[in-house]
């Protein structure tokens, strides 16, 4: 847990960092935004029904780097920025989900920016505190969540009004998760699209220079790439005992666009948990997991957001689905180089988060 939070503050320093090398060092704009959020909970299993009629409602506080750099629109022909938000939410439901509070790190092309009216979306992650944890005595009809620390995950896309040059107003459509990445049962987690309406507030004068589109494939090579990762979660099977579920994925990218690379892959893991399972059966059955996926990638700047969808080929101890689906945030920190997090569920429910390093090649 501390090396995530070490992780997701790192993050923007290495973004920042990395924008003040460029030749553009004045071009990065820090700002601070409020946002007001309405949402309802979706209901995808009988076992959370007891929430049904939840609609929860936050408030969001942010703090940004909007960089305009050449550098930055070279990568996706937009002005990207990266922050830290918090939020507080009341679930509307404080018997059974309480109330929570997420401060995630994203990250936010957006396009347009010139504009009157621009268009952005945003993909995060990062860690939550739930107030009423699942309880066999206390709360239990609480499927949703069983530890007080989990990991929320957002994507939203929103529409950005300027009101003034260093005043923009933004609503949001806004799809969050929080679960605790299957570390401790039960954990169906919580699911809630929102809109919210919100105000940033750039503390200098931000200058959106509008620059010249020039078709990718002219200035540069479509970019093969192939991954190596050595990645780790961690599941408590018994009371304070955490037990890894190591792994290695190798991967294949292709770039097909500016912003967008198609992949395919496969993957091996060792599952601690469902070996405590067998053991605890008395029975006498691989652990062994191996999987391949294919899947698509965002690719923004240092930053690559992916999306795969994963089927088992070889999985002699059968629980739950065949098929999963992962997604996560990578950081490139040299061309070679890299390190994440991924989040891995089957159909609506986490299976795990884990923490990953890897090469390039």
């Amino acid at each position: 847990m501390k090396y995530l939070c070490i992780f997701i503050l790192y993050l923007p320093v290495c973004y920042y960092l990395h924008a003040s090398g460029d030749k553009d060092t004045s071009k990065v704009y820090f700002l601070t935004g409020l946002k007001l959020h309405q949402g309802f909970v979706i209901i995808h299993s009988k076992e959370i029904r007891a929430i049904k009629n939840s609609y929860p409602n936050g408030i969001e506080f942010d703090l940004a780097w909007h960089s305009t750099s050449k550098k930055s629109w070279s990568s996706c022909h937009c002005y990207p920025r990266l922050g830290v938000s918090t939020t507080f939410w009341n679930f509307d439901n404080k018997e059974i989900l309480g109330y929570g509070l997420t401060s995630l790190f994203y990250i936010e092309p957006v396009f347009g920016a010139w504009h009157i009216v621009s268009f952005s979306f945003r993909a995060g992650f990062g860690l939550s505190y739930c107030s009423k944890p699942y309880n066999e005595l206390t709360n239990p009809e609480n499927m949703s969540y069983s530890t007080k620390i989990a990991f929320p995950m957002l994507l939203g896309a929103a529409l950005n009004f300027r009101l003034r040059p260093q005043l923009s107003l933004n609503i949001s459509a806004n799809y969050n998760h929080i679960s605790n990445g299957g570390i401790k049962e039960p954990n169906k987690g919580i699911n809630w699209p929102s809109i919210s309406i919100g105000l940033d507030y750039y503390h200098r004068k931000p200058a959106f220079k509008v620059r010249k589109k020039v078709n990718w494939r002219e200035t540069e090579i479509p970019e093969t790439r192939f991954d190596i990762t050595i990645f780790s979660a961690f599941k408590e099977l018994e009371p304070k005992h955490f037990y890894p579920v190591p792994g290695v994925e190798l991967k294949g990218s292709r770039q097909i666009a500016r912003i967008n690379a198609l992949t395919i892959g496969a993957e091996w893991l060792y599952d601690n948990a469902a070996r405590y399972d067998i053991e605890k059966a008395g029975e006498d059955i691989d652990c062994n997991k191996a999987s391949i996926a294919i899947g698509h990638e965002f690719l923004l700047g240092k930053f690559i957001f992916s999306q795969q969808i994963g089927f088992y080929v070889y999985r002699p101890y059968k629980v739950g689905d065949d098929v999963y689906q992962r997604y996560g945030l990578i950081y490139r920190a040299t061309n070679w180089f890299l390190l994440g997090i991924n989040l891995k569920a089957h159909r609506h429910v986490a299976n795990f988060i884990d923490l990953r390093i890897g090469f390039s090649f």
